[in-house]
């Protein structure tokens, strides 16, 4: 590209800005930008831990998967599952519930289970379409076990709930100030020593790091803490748990370390 066409690009580039300066924060939060931003000791991500080291009786069915965006893999919900049956009668709590995929797999393993998601007038300020907004609630709208909690995550009361939760799972607005904020509520007002605290795309994928969402997590959890979060291998979550376990370093491309056994139908 010659110079002049260097130059033309540039100036075209910056009038749009100017027009729509909302491409600014397209730009800023780039994922490679949020990567310049990380310290140093976590450049390569979390340290890796598997489903078997965590639950060495991993296993589970699932009766709801709709296989739509917005969703989570199926290991994402047999993680959460998983880490509910570790206690008993788990006391559940999640933020960012929409259509309700998460927790309505977990009504047979948790016997106290609750959400946090906007109400209504929070879908509107924050310009979420009619549609998206209709779909809150989808599979759990019937369901008299699940305690629904509605609003703004960065406003709602935590501490009125007067409870401390085995199972937390943080999967409301995935930018960076607001996953801090949800991380720092967690941990202050509804976390107990044994808590498992998950928290949702954390990677893009099982083998993409989300780096705005791991400086959040970083931010958001005391620094006394950071040596128990860990990766999830073949999931998008970055989980919290009170156990040190051998690990190792995300490697692009990696053979795989194990492989699933899955059976479906449609219902």
């Amino acid at each position: 590209m010659s110079f002049i066409n260097k130059i033309t690009k540039t100036g075209q580039g910056i009038f749009k800005i100017i027009k729509n300066p909302w491409l600014l924060n397209d730009i800023l939060n780039r994922n490679e930008n949020w990567e310049h931003k990380t310290p140093s000791d976590y450049k390569k991500g979390l340290r890796q831990i598997s489903l078997p080291q965590l639950f060495p009786e991993f296993d589970g069915k699932l009766e709801t998967v709709a296989f739509l965006d917005g969703g989570s893999l199926i290991t994402d919900l047999l993680l959460i599952k998983n880490a509910c049956k570790t206690f008993v009668s788990c006391k559940y709590f999640e933020i960012g519930t929409w259509r309700g995929e998460s927790i309505i797999n977990l009504v047979d393993v948790a016997e106290d289970l609750n959400t946090l998601d906007l109400d209504i007038n929070d879908f509107e300020k924050y310009h979420f379409s009619e549609d998206y907004a209709k779909a809150h609630s989808y599979f759990i709208k019937e369901n008299s076990k699940i305690k629904q909690h509605l609003g703004d995550s960065t406003k709602f009361d935590f501490a009125k709930l007067n409870k401390k939760f085995d199972v937390i799972f943080i999967d409301g607005n995935h930018h960076f100030d607001f996953v801090v904020s949800d991380t720092k509520n967690i941990f202050t007002h509804l976390v107990h020593e044994n808590s498992i605290v998950i928290w949702h795309d954390y990677a893009y994928s099982p083998e993409r790091i989300r780096f705005e969402i791991l400086n959040a997590i970083l931010k958001g959890t005391p620094e006394e803490l950071h040596q128990n979060i860990y990766h999830v291998e073949n999931t998008m979550c970055a989980i919290y748990i009170p156990k040190n376990f051998e690990t190792n370093q995300l490697k692009l491309y990696d053979n795989p370390r194990r492989t699933f056994s899955v059976e479906l139908k449609v219902n």
